[in-house]
């Protein structure tokens, strides 16, 4: 168990499952915090103060904010716990990009978020944007120094794969607690289950093709990035409402295929009631045109004859 001057520091990088960790944390009783970006812990950072303000408050952190740090830390915390979260690196990268894309989409509207998230990234990223080639580099080399700084303490480091299956077994007996009556926390769920959305599409839609996306407008701009999205149904490529009937939303399909380029129409698992409620259009995507994917995320028919 846990003694209450000892910290647990998170030290996964943004998407392989911190908040996952933290929500965890939190229903073992080990109350943590994810992602801080508040003022105080800005000044503190960017001035070389690792004794941060909030672990009076907090027993565990976790995320990009002290990913960088965790030899400053171990210093300044002694007998404390790491938990590196590791996920595949390919996917992870998928995730970032499209991440990165949504939040540039809303941050303008929370500046000291904004604030905070450039100077992390730059701190870890050496950059502000998504990169892909310096994230993979960057991934690399923090797993391996992590690795590497911990080599002959293993027992203070602990190496979890939450998106791939890890759970309370491995935390638990880590932290030296029992293990609880409840399912591992999978925190961020529309998040993620957006992410394979999107790996999804760039796998069966081409870069660089036009497809319709029903997607009750839930999915924000960048989905399906290198290809132009376009709403259904639509004009001038604004959305322009849910069709009045079957007959509306064939004409309106079959226009869009003439007259825009559409080579595919997407539906997004919170559109998936449309199929059922637009039957006749249904059956005109069954009887015309193939279906290239179809899973819990979502239905892709490709509408090149």
């Amino acid at each position: 168990m846990l003694a209450s001057h000892q910290k647990v520091f998170g030290l996964g990088l943004s998407k392989t499952g911190t908040s996952s960790l933290t929500e965890a944390l939190n229903l073992l009783g080990v109350k943590a915090i994810h992602y801080p970006h508040d003022e105080a812990t800005y000044e503190e950072l960017s001035g070389g103060n690792y004794r941060l303000s909030l672990l009076k408050e907090f027993q565990a952190v976790t995320d990009m904010p002290v990913a960088p740090f965790y030899a400053q830390f171990d210093a300044l915390y002694p007998e404390s716990k790491f938990v590196l979260t590791l996920r595949e690196k390919e996917a992870w990268l998928r995730s970032c990009e499209m991440h990165w894309r949504l939040m540039s989409e809303w941050w303008h509207n929370f500046p000291q978020f904004k604030k905070f998230h450039e100077f992390i990234s730059a701190c870890v990223y050496g950059t502000h944007g998504f990169n892909r080639e310096r994230f993979s580099f960057v991934y690399d080399t923090h797993v391996r120094n992590v690795r590497e700084y911990f080599k002959e303490r293993r027992g203070d480091l602990l190496l979890m794969d939450i998106c791939g299956g890890d759970g309370w077994e491995k935390l638990c007996a880590f932290l030296g607690v029992a293990v609880p009556n409840a399912p591992f926390p999978h925190a961020n769920e529309w998040m993620h289950r957006l992410m394979q959305a999107s790996e999804e599409i760039c796998e069966v839609i081409p870069g660089g093709e036009t497809f319709i996306l029903v997607d009750e407008q839930g999915f924000g701009n960048e989905f399906g990035g290198g290809r132009l999205r376009l709403p259904f149904l639509e004009r001038e490529g604004q959305y322009w409402g849910a069709p009045p009937d079957d007959e509306t939303a064939i004409r309106e399909l079959e226009r869009m295929r003439r007259e825009r380029g559409a080579n595919f129409i997407a539906f997004g698992w919170p559109s998936f009631w449309w199929l059922d409620y637009y039957k006749q259009l249904h059956l005109h995507l069954r009887a015309n045109f193939r279906c290239t994917l179809d899973t819990e995320r979502m239905i892709v028919f490709d509408l090149r004859r």
